[in-house]
């Protein structure tokens, strides 16, 4: 163990331990996201959430992350920033399987308003559905 390890932080397994947790995690969501499987995704979102709650009330904020990588054996830290790495690359491939589902979500909304019986077209081009009152604009 390094001097300059404190004893929250031993060798550095739990900070590995919570980093794979994590990228499990988004690993998973990302699987979800891909197969628009939305019956999974709450539960794939609320596991997340654990886990990153999990890795704050360990190391609190970014700051305590980085000076508990700091203080690691040279190895241990290695292991440490290719974990965070992968993380960054699965939130941005994640943030972009959202908005695709987002935009998705937004579309089949607007298909299905226009498809109904009861859908009026507005003097503007909008479809408005009766029921709900919203105009879904022009297409």
């Amino acid at each position: 163990m390094d001097e300059g390890a404190t004893s929250g932080e031993l060798s550095g397994q739990p900070i590995l331990t919570l980093l794979d947790s994590v990228t499990e995690s988004m690993t998973n969501l990302k699987a979800l996201l891909e197969s628009n499987n939305i019956l999974d995704l709450e539960s794939a979102l609320f596991t997340l959430q654990d886990v990153l709650k999990s890795l704050a009330t360990s190391y609190g904020d970014l700051e305590g992350l980085n000076r508990a990588i700091t203080s690691l054996p040279t190895e241990q830290r290695k292991l440490c920033n290719e974990r965070l790495e992968k993380i960054k690359q699965l939130q941005e491939i994640n943030s972009g399987l959202i908005a695709l589902a987002t935009q998705r979500n937004a579309a089949l909304q607007a298909y299905s308003a226009q498809t109904r019986p009861e859908a009026t077209y507005s003097s503007a081009g909008g479809v408005a559905v009766p029921s709900t009152g919203d105009l879904l604009g022009k297409f």
